[in-house]
Protein backbone atom coordinates (compact mmCIF):
# COMPACT_ATOMS: atom_id res chain seq x y z
CA UNK A 1 0.00 0.00 0.00
CA UNK A 2 2.89 2.36 0.78
CA UNK A 3 4.38 1.78 -2.68
CA UNK A 4 0.98 2.38 -4.29
CA UNK A 5 0.62 5.70 -2.42
CA UNK A 6 4.15 6.84 -3.28
CA UNK A 7 3.79 5.90 -6.94
CA UNK A 8 0.46 7.76 -7.10
CA UNK A 9 2.10 10.87 -5.65
CA UNK A 10 5.04 10.41 -8.02
CA UNK A 11 2.68 10.31 -11.02
CA UNK A 12 1.19 13.64 -9.88
CA UNK A 13 4.68 15.13 -9.56
CA UNK A 14 5.55 13.99 -13.08
CA UNK A 15 2.35 15.37 -14.61
CA UNK A 16 2.84 18.56 -12.59
CA UNK A 17 6.33 18.84 -14.07
CA UNK A 18 4.79 18.61 -17.53
CA UNK A 19 2.25 21.23 -16.51
CA UNK A 20 4.96 23.55 -15.27
CA UNK A 21 6.94 23.41 -18.51
CA UNK A 22 3.74 24.03 -20.45
CA UNK A 23 2.93 27.09 -18.33
CA UNK A 24 6.44 28.47 -18.82
CA UNK A 25 6.80 27.74 -22.55
CA UNK A 26 3.24 27.54 -23.88
CA UNK A 27 2.22 26.85 -27.46
CA UNK A 28 3.23 23.83 -29.49
CA UNK A 29 6.68 23.59 -27.88
CA UNK A 30 5.20 23.58 -24.37
CA UNK A 31 2.61 20.98 -25.36
CA UNK A 32 5.30 18.69 -26.79
CA UNK A 33 7.54 19.11 -23.74
CA UNK A 34 4.60 18.28 -21.46
CA UNK A 35 4.80 14.76 -22.93
CA UNK A 36 7.92 14.23 -20.77
CA UNK A 37 5.58 13.76 -17.81
CA UNK A 38 3.55 10.97 -19.39
CA UNK A 39 6.63 9.29 -20.89
CA UNK A 40 8.15 9.13 -17.39
CA UNK A 41 4.89 7.89 -15.84
CA UNK A 42 4.86 4.94 -18.24
CA UNK A 43 8.60 4.33 -17.98
CA UNK A 44 8.50 4.25 -14.15
CA UNK A 45 5.18 2.42 -13.81
CA UNK A 46 3.74 5.30 -11.77
CA UNK A 47 0.06 5.16 -10.76
CA UNK A 48 -1.71 7.77 -12.90
CA UNK A 49 -5.52 7.95 -12.85
CA UNK A 50 -5.82 8.39 -16.61
CA UNK A 51 -3.10 5.82 -17.25
CA UNK A 52 -4.92 3.10 -15.31
CA UNK A 53 -8.65 3.84 -15.70
CA UNK A 54 -8.95 2.04 -19.03
CA UNK A 55 -6.99 -1.02 -17.94
CA UNK A 56 -7.95 -1.88 -14.36
CA UNK A 57 -10.46 -4.73 -13.99
CA UNK A 58 -13.81 -3.20 -13.03
CA UNK A 59 -13.78 -4.94 -9.65
CA UNK A 60 -10.58 -3.01 -8.84
CA UNK A 61 -11.96 0.38 -9.91
CA UNK A 62 -12.12 1.44 -6.24
CA UNK A 63 -8.31 1.86 -6.43
CA UNK A 64 -8.77 4.84 -8.73
CA UNK A 65 -10.01 7.12 -5.96
CA UNK A 66 -6.92 6.85 -3.69
CA UNK A 67 -4.78 6.93 -6.85
CA UNK A 68 -6.37 10.24 -7.89
CA UNK A 69 -5.90 11.60 -4.37
CA UNK A 70 -2.19 10.71 -4.55
CA UNK A 71 -1.97 12.32 -7.98
CA UNK A 72 -3.50 15.51 -6.53
CA UNK A 73 -0.95 15.51 -3.68
CA UNK A 74 1.87 15.24 -6.22
CA UNK A 75 0.34 18.12 -8.18
CA UNK A 76 0.23 20.24 -5.03
CA UNK A 77 3.92 19.53 -4.45
CA UNK A 78 4.70 20.75 -7.97
CA UNK A 79 2.46 23.78 -7.44
CA UNK A 80 4.68 24.70 -4.48
CA UNK A 81 7.75 24.35 -6.71
CA UNK A 82 6.07 26.57 -9.30
CA UNK A 83 6.01 29.47 -6.85
CA UNK A 84 9.79 29.60 -7.09
CA UNK A 85 9.92 29.66 -10.89
CA UNK A 86 6.75 31.60 -11.71
CA UNK A 87 6.84 34.51 -14.11
CA UNK A 88 4.41 36.51 -16.23
CA UNK A 89 4.23 33.78 -18.87
CA UNK A 90 3.17 31.23 -16.25
CA UNK A 91 0.34 33.46 -15.05
CA UNK A 92 -0.89 34.27 -18.56
CA UNK A 93 -0.98 30.62 -19.65
CA UNK A 94 -2.49 29.50 -16.35
CA UNK A 95 -5.41 31.93 -16.44
CA UNK A 96 -6.04 31.18 -20.10
CA UNK A 97 -6.61 27.53 -19.11
CA UNK A 98 -8.69 28.42 -16.05
CA UNK A 99 -10.87 30.85 -18.02
CA UNK A 100 -11.58 28.13 -20.60
CA UNK A 101 -12.60 25.67 -17.87
CA UNK A 102 -14.83 28.24 -16.17
CA UNK A 103 -16.54 29.18 -19.44
CA UNK A 104 -17.30 25.55 -20.35
CA UNK A 105 -20.67 23.95 -19.58
CA UNK A 106 -20.81 20.75 -17.54
CA UNK A 107 -21.67 18.73 -20.65
CA UNK A 108 -18.91 20.47 -22.59
CA UNK A 109 -16.41 19.48 -19.90
CA UNK A 110 -17.76 15.93 -19.85
CA UNK A 111 -17.48 15.45 -23.62
CA UNK A 112 -14.09 17.12 -24.06
CA UNK A 113 -12.64 15.28 -21.07
CA UNK A 114 -13.76 12.00 -22.62
CA UNK A 115 -11.58 12.88 -25.59
CA UNK A 116 -8.56 13.23 -23.33
CA UNK A 117 -9.30 9.92 -21.64
CA UNK A 118 -9.47 8.10 -24.97
CA UNK A 119 -6.19 9.64 -26.11
CA UNK A 120 -4.47 8.72 -22.85
CA UNK A 121 -5.60 5.09 -22.96
CA UNK A 122 -4.54 4.72 -26.59
CA UNK A 123 -1.15 6.28 -25.81
CA UNK A 124 -0.55 3.82 -22.94
CA UNK A 125 -2.02 0.98 -25.02
CA UNK A 126 0.58 1.71 -27.70
CA UNK A 127 3.43 1.84 -25.17
CA UNK A 128 2.43 -1.58 -23.82
CA UNK A 129 3.01 -2.84 -27.37
CA UNK A 130 6.36 -1.06 -27.74
CA UNK A 131 4.87 1.70 -29.89
CA UNK A 132 5.91 4.95 -28.20
CA UNK A 133 4.89 7.60 -30.73
CA UNK A 134 1.31 7.74 -29.36
CA UNK A 135 2.84 8.72 -25.99
CA UNK A 136 4.84 11.48 -27.60
CA UNK A 137 2.02 12.84 -29.75
CA UNK A 138 -1.01 12.08 -27.57
CA UNK A 139 -0.25 14.74 -24.96
CA UNK A 140 0.27 17.61 -27.45
CA UNK A 141 -2.91 16.52 -29.23
CA UNK A 142 -5.16 16.85 -26.18
CA UNK A 143 -3.45 20.04 -24.99
CA UNK A 144 -3.61 21.82 -28.34
CA UNK A 145 -7.24 20.74 -28.74
CA UNK A 146 -8.01 22.28 -25.32
CA UNK A 147 -9.23 18.97 -23.84
CA UNK A 148 -9.18 18.75 -20.01
CA UNK A 149 -6.99 16.24 -18.20
CA UNK A 150 -8.09 15.88 -14.57
CA UNK A 151 -4.59 15.39 -13.15
CA UNK A 152 -3.04 18.22 -15.14
CA UNK A 153 -6.01 20.36 -14.09
CA UNK A 154 -5.37 19.43 -10.45
CA UNK A 155 -1.93 20.95 -10.91
CA UNK A 156 -3.31 24.11 -12.55
CA UNK A 157 -5.95 24.50 -9.83
CA UNK A 158 -3.31 24.00 -7.13
CA UNK A 159 -1.15 26.74 -8.66
CA UNK A 160 -4.19 29.04 -8.74
CA UNK A 161 -4.99 28.16 -5.11
CA UNK A 162 -1.47 29.06 -3.96
CA UNK A 163 -1.67 32.30 -5.98
CA UNK A 164 -4.94 33.26 -4.30
CA UNK A 165 -6.90 32.90 -7.54
CA UNK A 166 -8.94 29.79 -6.77
CA UNK A 167 -12.72 29.72 -7.29
CA UNK A 168 -15.24 27.19 -6.00
CA UNK A 169 -16.33 26.58 -9.58
CA UNK A 170 -12.98 24.86 -10.15
CA UNK A 171 -14.13 21.97 -7.97
CA UNK A 172 -17.18 21.37 -10.15
CA UNK A 173 -15.14 21.63 -13.35
CA UNK A 174 -12.61 19.18 -11.92
CA UNK A 175 -15.37 16.72 -11.02
CA UNK A 176 -16.75 16.71 -14.58
CA UNK A 177 -13.22 16.28 -15.96
CA UNK A 178 -12.70 13.24 -13.72
CA UNK A 179 -15.94 11.62 -14.90
CA UNK A 180 -15.27 12.48 -18.54
CA UNK A 181 -11.70 11.20 -18.38
CA UNK A 182 -12.88 7.92 -16.87
CA UNK A 183 -15.51 7.43 -19.58
CA UNK A 184 -13.02 8.29 -22.33
CA UNK A 185 -10.34 6.04 -20.87
CA UNK A 186 -12.76 3.11 -21.16
CA UNK A 187 -13.98 3.87 -24.69
CA UNK A 188 -11.21 1.83 -26.39
CA UNK A 189 -12.00 -1.36 -24.49
CA UNK A 190 -15.76 -0.82 -24.82
CA UNK A 191 -15.56 -0.22 -28.57
CA UNK A 192 -12.75 -2.63 -29.45
CA UNK A 193 -14.16 -5.51 -27.42
CA UNK A 194 -12.03 -8.65 -27.62
CA UNK A 195 -9.47 -6.86 -29.80
CA UNK A 196 -8.54 -4.74 -26.78
CA UNK A 197 -5.93 -6.90 -25.11
CA UNK A 198 -4.65 -5.75 -21.75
Amino acid sequence: MKRFALMSIFAGILIGTGGLVYLRVGGVAGAVLFAFGLLCVVMCGAQLFTGKSGFLPYKESWRLLPMLLGNAVGCMIMACVTRYVANGTVDANLYSILDAREAASWHGLLVTSAGTGMIMTLAVYGARRKHYLPLLFGVPVFILCGLPHCVADAYYYAVALLNGGAEWSMLGAWGWAIVGNYVGCNLPRWLMGKEFEV
